[in-house]
């Protein structure tokens, strides 16, 4: 990432280290101390602690909707109320977005059927509207995820796994060891399974994201 940059470009690039992603400021570190650049490491090295700290207690699993819990007992992780609204909001746009899509469809036919002259932006502006069928649909999936995580509840408690989840329609509990608990992964995509149910999936490509899941599996076992 940084190999083909000068030592004076590395320099102006740690300056604003705050902006990097985790992954660029650990291989800008890398880089630096590989070529015993004599700079200040010291934010740098902060940054990457606090980022470290924040990955093992879990708090980056809130971009991905869920938090984590400590108990007496062990750990339990729920998902948040805000990516439970941000569920809700996305398919209400969705919905009231689609409506207008169709509204675009029945409008649109009924041009061609009628015989409308149209210029060619007022044609462009229908199509447009017509076509926000696709976007409304594309909302959906907050539907989806709203309906799958409702009641969603991943506990471990004294080497024992509890995963409330809803497969197919029916909330269903599946209690296992703590043993069943892996990671796998698939093209760009990571997931936490629990034997062969996969529990919440994340961006194989985000290495906060994957070091998040690892920690959670590891806490999981552990606890």
């Amino acid at each position: 990432m940084y190999i083909n940059r000068t030592n004076t470009e590395l320099i102006e690039i740690l300056n604003q280290e705050s902006l990097l992603t985790f992954e660029s400021q650990l291989k800008l570190k890398e880089e630096i101390q590989k070529r015993d650049i004599s700079v200040d490491l010291a934010p740098l090295e902060t940054s990457i602690s606090n980022k470290l700290s924040q990955i093992k207690n879990l708090e980056y699993l809130k971009d991905f909707g869920f938090q984590a819990e400590d108990t007496q007992d062990g750990i339990v992780v729920t998902r948040t109320n805000k990516a439970k609204f941000t569920d809700v909001i996305a398919m209400v746009l969705g919905v009231i977005v689609f409506l207008i899509g169709v509204y675009g469809c029945v409008n649109l036919v009924m041009t061609f059927i009628n015989g409308e002259e149209l210029d060619v932006f007022t044609l462009a502006y229908k199509f447009a509207i017509a076509g926000m069928v696709f976007v409304g649909i594309g909302f959906f999936s907050g539907l989806k995820r709203l309906f799958d995580y409702t009641g969603f509840e991943l506990s471990s408690k004294q080497g024992v796994i509890t995963l409330k989840k809803r497969f197919d329609v029916n909330l269903e509990e599946t209690v296992a060891k703590a043993s069943d608990v892996f990671i796998d992964s698939h093209d760009d995509v990571l997931f936490l399974r629990l034997g062969d149910q996969i529990i919440f999936t994340s961006n194989a490509d985000n290495l906060v994201q994957t070091l998040t899941i690892k920690e959670l599996a590891k806490k999981l076992k552990t606890v």
